[in-house]
């Protein structure tokens, strides 16, 4: 039988990563007997950039109609994804989308039987992250793409309680209870680090066994911006910028190591912290015995908090901020120069 993977995210666990390195290097997977399918276009992928994966719009679709994200396509998506799954030659069909993690339980059941119906089974692989870094990543996006222009606690605080997706054990055994226990992976996004080869290595690793030989450390994709950083979005979001303005601040933060995957994220209080790390203790310490194997978040230190509301800018910070805004404006003016030269 064929094997369906469904790399469902969570949010704010490296998915953007995975995804650039899916579609740069599906020959490679081909070579392997894991086919990424062709559900969209993976041309911004393959450059780099941020996607919602091969599935965005598989894993809209099957969204409850109520939910935020639905996507009404008339089931195109979802007739394509059978299609692309009995004309492919490998064993191993891989889809990718952090909305997966929201699907209901209806649809992927109803799923499952369209599979058997295939000859094709169904694993569901996902990372988790510190509940508190994840609040943390949750938040900055917002600032980032939605020009949120509060400070941490003003958007953490009222919404851990109410966040199911934190809950991670209940959450584990809710996919267990639709996949069936042995296809649910869960992984601690955090000790991926650790592995030789990173996010992709360990993932590869627990698709195969072993990790290919090929493979070899990836670049990260969506970084988060430093404290200062942070504090110039707040500051610019009060002028509604465009998207690309972000865009820029993170391609430079990037390019000079401002910012890094696994970066550790102190701008949350520690008594705020400590009180999130509490709340999810109990399902965190079952998480790690029987999904986990026993691999546990990392202990949180109290070094380094940084308190946005009272950051000054390091002159030193603010100047190179503001040059990579200089030189990429400089070359983008290069470059509209040479189109006008060229029409005339």
């Amino acid at each position: 039988m064929k094997e369906l993977w469904i790399h469902a995210g969570m949010p704010k666990s490296g998915s953007s990563a995975l995804q650039v390195f899916f579609a740069r290097n599906r020959t490679l997977l081909l070579s392997e007997g894991v086919d990424y399918l062709e559900l969209s276009d993976l041309s911004r992928a393959e450059k780099g950039g941020i996607t919602s994966g091969n599935a965005g719009s598989l894993s809209r679709s099957m969204l409850r109609e109520s939910d935020e994200g639905y996507l009404q396509d008339n089931g195109a998506s979802y007739g394509l994804l059978i299609e692309r799954i009995q004309a492919s030659g490998s064993a191993k069909c891989l889809v990718s989308s952090e909305f997966f993690s929201f699907v209901g339980e209806d649809a992927y059941r109803e799923l499952l039987d369209d599979l058997a119906n295939i000859e094709c089974r169904c694993k569901f692989i996902y990372y988790v992250r510190r509940q508190d870094q994840a609040l943390i990543s949750g938040y900055m996006q917002r600032v980032k793409r939605h020009r949120f222009k509060g400070y941490p606690e003003d958007f953490v605080k009222g919404a851990y309680r109410n966040n199911r997706l934190l809950n991670y054990y209940d959450m584990a055994r809710r996919f267990e209870g639709v996949f069936g226990e042995g296809n649910v992976i869960a992984g601690v996004y955090e000790s991926t680090r650790k592995h030789p080869r990173g996010l992709a290595g360990d993932f590869l690793e627990r698709m195969f066994g072993v990790c290919p030989q090929w493979l070899r450390p990836q670049p990260s994709v969506n970084t988060s911006p430093s404290p200062a950083e942070l504090k110039l979005l707040l500051l610019a979001n009060q002028y509604t910028p465009r998207m690309r303005f972000s865009d820029i601040l993170l391609n430079n933060s990037a390019l000079t190591g401002r910012s890094e995957e696994y970066a550790t994220h102190d701008i949350l209080a520690p008594e705020l912290v400590k009180e999130i790390l509490a709340y999810f203790s109990e399902q965190n310490a079952l998480f790690a015995t029987c999904y986990a194997n026993g691999e546990a978040f990392p202990a949180y230190e109290e070094a380094g908090y940084v308190d946005l509301r009272h950051l000054s800018f390091d002159a030193n910070d603010l100047v190179s901020i503001i040059t990579g805004f200089l030189v990429h404006f400089d070359r983008r003016l290069g470059q509209l120069e040479d189109r006008v030269s060229k029409l005339s």
